[in-house]
């Protein structure tokens, strides 16, 4: 019996392997990518783990790029996601999504790119709030928020 069921599983693992299973391709569909979390500053913005994210002011709002370059990216790593239909609960502001580098998608909000701090180690921690006056966090309805709240 114990052969059997390894012999089919194994079976299983190589038709999906060739291909031959539907509808185990990739999830792109909707999904629950941002949040909102209280903060010393307010409701702000999060990714669905609720971790904060930010925007950068030398991003060009609704430009479809990304200028934080990779240097940029090490501190300040671009929120991701597969699904080409991110969605938010509690947030008004037009979720999309931009090429990112190394592929798959950054999402942005109301066409600002959005990106976490690798400072911030565990959900609704703000520490990179007002860094070099040009990472700020936002509220659901897309507004920077320039409170530091620290």
């Amino acid at each position: 019996m114990r052969f059997s069921r390894r012999v089919s599983l194994l079976a299983l693992v190589a038709v999906a392997a060739a291909g031959g299973l539907t509808g185990c391709a990739a999830d792109t569909g909707p999904k629950t990518v941002l949040t909102t979390v209280k903060t010393s500053v307010g409701e702000t913005v999060a990714d669905a783990d609720g971790r904060a994210v930010y925007l950068y002011t030398e991003d060009e709002q609704g430009a479809g790029k990304s200028s934080c370059d990779a240097a940029c990216l090490a501190s300040w790593p671009a929120v991701t996601t597969d699904s080409t239909d991110p969605q938010g609960d509690g947030i008004d502001a037009k979720i999309g999504e931009i090429p990112a580098d190394g592929g798959g998608y950054q999402l942005t909000l109301d066409g600002w790119p959005l990106y976490y701090f690798d400072g911030d180690t565990a959900p609704k921690m703000i520490k990179g709030q007002g860094i070099g006056g040009v990472w700020w966090l936002l509220t659901p309805d897309g507004q920077r928020i320039t409170d530091i709240g620290r």
